[in-house]
């Protein structure tokens, strides 16, 4: 999407079929799932009188993966963001791909493939990112929007009120980042009313930028993955048949996680205890399966691929609590695995 947009701006032909304009703003939604935003449609009235295209993301549906691509155009097998939490096995150690990185530099080292906001500044264009304040240094801020023009701020109404400057008086692109439906989400659910009224807000701050374009300009939205709510009933802990020492670390989402044994070779045994205790409620998956069932491409570098994937495909949701965080286990939405409702997300146009 970033690449259709680069190209629109630049004048030149592109796989979206994007109209050219002197400039375009791409928002991301963290967490606005296709059936998210259709489910609340009465909160989200004008997101939903207008057009939307059903794309999906790549597996895992998480925001570690889906923005990587996104900023890249590089699938995750190109660019080792195989997951949220996962393990390097040369190091021996765990990796957050997504807020554990000690610098922007160790983010950019990490992920060296060329961004779209590299590309853009390269060829003469410029690229914005509006968004939090926090992520202006961070290591994954690195990694995906090297050499952009970071406009920090923490108010979301803040961030559209620069987006809309920025739309009247720039060429090229500007990406603007929208976190809190996810992290709102995460705490209380994608049904809950502060979810629904974070919603509403961003409904009536999107239809303002749209009243506001200049006719030589155009808005593009999409999101990284949707959100399952999972009731604690439905939590399914792994440790009460899975023994710790078993595992040198489980990484992943709580709705798709990875398992790195202790010993590969218990791969089969482990494969059928998983099997014989969740059911139908999830699939376990050797990384192999995934690759041959056309979910993810070949790994030139597997070191960080874990031995089995336990990936949910009820309303459940996954940790073992060795290896989860404590806040973790207080989350009520949830996402990581390979349901449409994860990985489906909303593409909106806007004058282009």
């Amino acid at each position: 999407m970033l690449k259709s947009s680069l190209s629109a701006v630049q004048g030149e032909e592109n796989s979206l079929g994007f109209e050219p304009k002197r400039v375009i703003c791409v928002v991301m939604v963290d967490g606005l799932g296709y059936s998210n935003l259709t489910a609340a449609a009465g909160h989200a009235p004008f997101l939903n009188s207008r057009t939307s295209e059903k794309i999906s993301c790549y597996f895992p549906a998480t925001t570690s993966t889906s923005l990587s691509s996104f900023a890249t155009g590089l699938e995750p097998w190109s660019t080792n963001f195989t997951g949220y939490l996962v393990y390097d096995r040369d190091l021996g150690q765990p990796m957050n791909l997504l807020s554990g990185w000690s610098s922007f530099e160790e983010g950019s080292a990490f992920q060296t493939g060329k961004t779209f906001s590299e590309l853009a500044v390269e060829a003469g264009s410029s690229f914005h990112v509006v968004s939090a304040a926090a992520y202006k240094d961070s290591g994954f801020t690195g990694a995906t929007m090297r050499k952009a023009q970071y406009h920090p701020a923490n108010l979301v109404e803040e961030r559209f009120a620069i987006a809309r400057d920025l739309l009247r008086s720039e060429r090229g692109l500007i990406y603007l980042y929208i976190s809190e439906l996810d992290q709102t989400a995460h705490a209380f659910g994608s049904q809950s009313t502060k979810w629904l009224n974070q919603l509403e807000s961003l409904d009536s701050l999107v239809r303002n930028l749209v009243s506001s374009l200049p006719k030589d300009a155009a808005i593009v939205l999409t999101a990284d993955h949707g959100v399952v709510d999972v009731a604690e009933t439905n939590h399914v802990y792994l440790d009460n048949f899975i023994s710790a020492e078993n595992l040198t670390y489980v990484g992943g989402d709580t709705r798709g996680l990875q398992l790195y044994l202790s010993d590969a070779a218990e791969k089969g045994r482990f494969k059928e205890l998983l099997d014989s205790q969740l059911g139908d409620s999830c699939y376990i998956l050797e990384p192999k399966q995934l690759v041959e069932s056309g979910w993810w491409g070949e790994f030139p570098d597997a070191r960080y691929l874990p031995d089995l994937l336990v990936l949910a495909r009820k309303s459940v949701a996954l940790y073992h609590r060795d290896f989860a965080k404590k806040k973790s286990l207080l989350m009520v939405g949830h996402h990581g695995s390979i349901t449409d409702a994860e990985l489906s997300v909303p593409l909106m146009k806007f004058n282009i």
